[in-house]
């Protein structure tokens, strides 16, 4: 009885080995077919100029990224410009379309999916272990005819993100998250495509977006600049602007 316990406890060791090998290869072969690990942390900021197709209107818009985790997008719609940023560690908004035009701090779920758009500067697969991120091998499966990895992450915070890797490539071409907004899960499936080489590292110029499995549009990166110069302080929050009007006149 012993020995097939032994046993038993020596395959699962061998077999959990095995899978932590697998990833770690096929997070490196990403990485490689990307430009390299060095390419990757050389690619210090980003300035790319969108266009966003949503709902039969076209949306031009700038995103900004700094590394580590710093995000900054502006969209002109109707007129009015919005602002969704990450600092570091203040998400925040400028949205006049809720009848506002002063900056505003995100708290909850909203900070979070503000906060995940950071994470597209920083590569999820690059350095992941000093991340304190983990990723677990789910297996390999049939995506609309292109056979794919699919790598569970979780990160320092608990939260799980899927990605799907094309199978011979070792690109990733979708990734799926799931955010609680009021009492309702939203889960938003990203689809990676047109990969081009922006300072020696592959980046992907089309994200097109599903919410619960209804198309919201698709992001297409009409020019990328690398490297360029940006502040920290170009992604802190300002304050509110001051209100203008005729002072009161004090009673007698």
């Amino acid at each position: 009885m012993k020995k097939i316990i032994v046993v038993c406890i020596a395959i699962f060791m061998v077999g959990a080995l095995c899978q932590a090998q697998s990833v770690d290869e096929i997070i490196s072969k990403n990485l490689e077919v990307k430009g390299g690990a060095e390419k990757i942390r050389a690619l210090k900021t980003i300035k790319a100029n969108t266009k966003t197709g949503m709902g039969g209107m076209e949306i031009k818009g700038t995103m900004w990224f700094k590394h580590p985790n710093m995000f900054k997008m502006e969209m002109l719609i109707s007129e009015k410009k919005m602002i969704f940023a990450f600092d570091g560690s203040v998400a925040w908004q400028v949205s006049p379309l809720t009848g506002s035009e002063d900056p505003q701090e995100l708290t909850g779920q909203m900070a979070e999916m503000v906060k995940d758009n950071a994470d597209m500067m920083d590569d999820p697969f690059l350095d992941y272990k000093k991340k304190g991120f983990k990723y677990e091998l789910v297996g390999k499966e049939d995506m609309e005819g292109t056979q794919v990895f699919k790598l569970k992450l979780i990160k320092k915070s608990g939260k799980i993100v899927y990605f799907f890797l094309d199978a011979e490539s070792f690109i990733e071409i979708k990734s799926i998250m799931t955010n609680k907004i009021g009492e309702q899960d939203i889960t938003t499936e990203m689809f990676y495509g047109d990969y081009k080489e922006v300072a020696g590292v592959m980046y992907p110029h089309s994200i097109a977006t599903k919410q619960n499995g209804q198309d919201q549009g698709t992001i297409v990166f009409e020019s990328v600049e690398p490297n360029v110069e940006l502040d920290d302080a170009f992604f802190k929050m300002p304050p509110a602007k001051k209100k203008t009007g005729q002072p009161q006149k004090k009673e007698k």
